[in-house]
């Protein structure tokens, strides 16, 4: 009886819950497909993300001296365009890096006239149209509510905007593989081989942009296999479609790469796939020095011209033998490997760690510190989406969906495959920016599930902001760890705009920044710093005399070590500064320091006979007066100094 009555109260109950769930459902399920709603929608993405983005254009181009003034990886890519329109269009070697963009942007500056300002605003169109991928792509499998909140999230999530605003691979990247991806969903979808040959020339345009998308290429399959999308008309089954789906795929990729594997071997006489890069990056990552972020590698110029030239002189040297680009790559490949032998617990723990920064809160870069200029030339007072929020939000729209793991499958695998491309090498904010448009269809299905638990009182609430608050902690925990590295990066930024008012010629503004650099290195000491203390102390030195501030000109000009590359520029103006406040003998000590490492430097030169006439050593002065003369017989400044100190009473 007992068994009857709970079964009874089951059946009752049963009802509740079920209502219940259908409403989620219904509210979360994708609807049929409404062409008009969903233009207007993605209209409405798209109007959205370019107003946003025309505002942070107008800020960038506006008030950041380096917007027109591009410095590492954005330079090289300017210079590599500007070489190949000045005629230089085939290159003279292999290709260290992977050559889409810079391509890409040497049409942009054809068409613009080499101008930067137009190339990034084609960026920002890109971007915003690849917002409205994202609201299709999120559109394939859930309700227009939440592919809306998707397209949405990705119109405002900031670091999309920042990294459209400089000359860097990755705003074309995030374009290529958000299309893609709905390339790919479209093609399981429909099933036309035209289809999966458009997606392999998608995947073949980003391999040649940058080539670790390649690492997705043997999960398509996979998730061809699993997708449950079968056509009823399939008469081979699922073993054989998804091999005639992936041929396709692969068809398209060929076609696009293959000129560029052709061109190397013509070009360098080298089988390199697309660039020869990849080594060196293996290496960067995994070495006893490496700490999973900074791009650089042990004994070399951390700049992508000396990193280029040098990783092949130092393999070279090491082998005592001439190499083709492939070679060193492997020598680099190798290095990389032996590492991870030799040191197994070392590099199990730097694996960690760049698993650790791949989905940390914080955005890293090797080019500029994001946070700083997005503060102080974008909009960082605005509170606008970031990896603090889609990186929570995405792993618990993971765990959420894990149940339709079969139907989202291609989501999921490009996601953990992009992650181990990344991981391998080393991490920084671009390079994992690739999947953050899935982590956003993910983030807008959790959003919209947690306000239909809300809205309709569903027990499930509590447990999935339990979820959602782990997540949380793995995410931005970061920001308490990142603190202690702000110092540097604050000082080097300031460093780096003190360097760029200097060629703009505004020098107030340069003072005000190489200040600020200086006072943040003495309220937070860091080690960094040394890497730019001798150009911030030099600079300051230097404005400082302009202005005639004698006193702090001496106290900065002398912390300038003696055996820095500025060491002789700085003591020379400290020579000249001495002998201004009437300390001749600390002045003769200066000049005659700069003699020690510049034999006959002019300026110590004539500042030595100044002095040693000034004190009625008429003897010594006219010794470096004539030593002065022999050195520069044609040069007429020179001589003209001369004459002019020998006539001075």
């Amino acid at each position: 009886m007992g068994k009857k009555q709970n079964r009874s109260r089951a059946k009752t109950k049963q009802p509740v819950r079920t209502a219940q769930h259908k409403r989620i459902e219904t509210l979360m399920a994708p609807q049929p497909l409404d062409m008009r709603r969903n233009l207007t929608y993605a209209l409405a993405v798209f109007v959205v993300a370019l107003v946003i983005r025309a505002v942070y254009f107008h800020i960038n181009r506006t008030q950041n001296p380096l917007f027109y003034d591009p410095i590492l990886d954005s330079r090289f890519h300017h210079e590599w365009a500007s070489e190949i329109l000045a005629g230089n269009f085939w290159g003279d070697d292999v290709f260290f890096r992977a050559p889409l963009y810079p391509y890409f942007l040497a049409l942009l500056h054809k068409i613009s006239g080499s101008s930067i300002a137009f190339a990034v605003f084609v960026q920002h169109v890109l971007g915003s149209l690849s917002c409205v991928f994202v609201y299709f792509l999120c559109r394939q499998f859930f309700a227009w509510s939440v592919s809306l909140a998707a397209g949405l999230l990705a119109a405002l999530y900031w670091p999309f905007i920042y990294f459209e605003g400089d000359l860097l691979i990755v705003s074309l990247v995030v374009f290529l593989d958000t299309l893609l991806l709905l390339s790919l969903v479209l093609a399981v979808r429909q099933d036309k081989w035209v289809m999966f040959f458009v997606s392999g020339l998608i995947l073949g345009l980003s391999a040649i942009a940058r080539p670790s998308i390649l690492i997705f290429l043997p999960v398509i399959p996979v998730a061809f296999l699993l997708s449950p999308h079968w056509t009823s008309h399939e008469h081979t089954g699922p073993s054989r479609a998804w091999r005639r789906r992936t041929i396709w795929v692969f068809a398209g990729l060929v076609v696009v790469v293959s000129p560029v594997v052709i061109r190397n071997y013509i070009v360098g006489r080298d089988l390199v796939p697309i660039a020869s890069q990849g080594g060196v990056n293996f290496y960067i990552g995994n070495n006893p020095h490496a700490n999973g972020s900074q791009a650089r590698v042990p004994g070399l110029r951390p700049d992508l011209h000396g990193t280029f030239r040098g990783a092949i002189e130092l393999a070279e040297k090491d082998l005592g033998r001439e190499l083709k680009p492939s070679q060193a790559s492997n020598y680099f490949f190798k290095k990389g490997l032996e590492f991870i032998a030799d040191s197994p617990g070392q590099a199990a723990r730097l694996t960690l760690k760049k698993l650790y920064l791949f989905w940390a809160g914080v955005e890293r870069s090797n080019n500029k510190y994001i946070q700083f200029f997005w503060r102080n030339f974008g909009l960082g007072r605005v509170p606008l989406p970031g990896f603090w929020l889609v990186g929570p939000l995405g792993l618990l729209g993971g765990v959420l969906l894990w149940s339709r793991r079969r139907e989202l499958a291609l989501l999921y695998l490009f996601t953990v495959s992009y992650m181990i491309g990344v991981v391998v090498f080393f991490v920084n904010a671009r390079f994992r920016l690739p999947v953050v448009p899935v982590l956003i269809v993910f983030s807008a299905y959790s959003l919209c599930y947690l306000y239909a638990l809300a809205r309709y009182k569903r027990a499930g609430l509590f447990r999935v902001m339990g979820v959602l608050a782990v997540c949380t902690v793995i995410v931005d925990y970061d920001f308490v760890a990142f603190r202690g590295v702000r110092s540097f990066d604050e000082a080097a930024s300031h460093y780096v705009l003190g360097n760029a008012y200097l060629k703009a010629d505004k020098k107030d503004a340069a003072l005000e920044s190489f200040e600020k650099a200086h006072d943040m290195q003495q309220k937070y000491p860091t080690r960094g710093y040394l890497q730019i203390a001798g150009e911030v102390d030099y600079q300051l030195g230097a404005l400082y005399k302009e202005k005639a501030y004698t006193s702090r000109a001496v106290a900065a000009l002398e912390r300038v070590r003696a055996d820095h590359p500025l060491g002789v520029p700085a003591a020379r103006i400290l020579g000249e500064l001495y002998e201004q406040t009437g300390e001749f003998n600390r002045a003769m000590a200066t000049y005659s320091s700069v003699l020690d490492a510049v034999p006959n430097d002019s300026a110590s030169l004539l500042g030595l006979a100044r002095l040693y006439k000034q004190v009625g050593d008429a003897e010594r002065s006219n010794e470096y007066l004539r030593r002065l003369s022999d050195y520069y017989p044609n040069d007429l400044r020179v001589q003209a100094q001369i004459r002019e100190l020998q006539s001075s009473p």
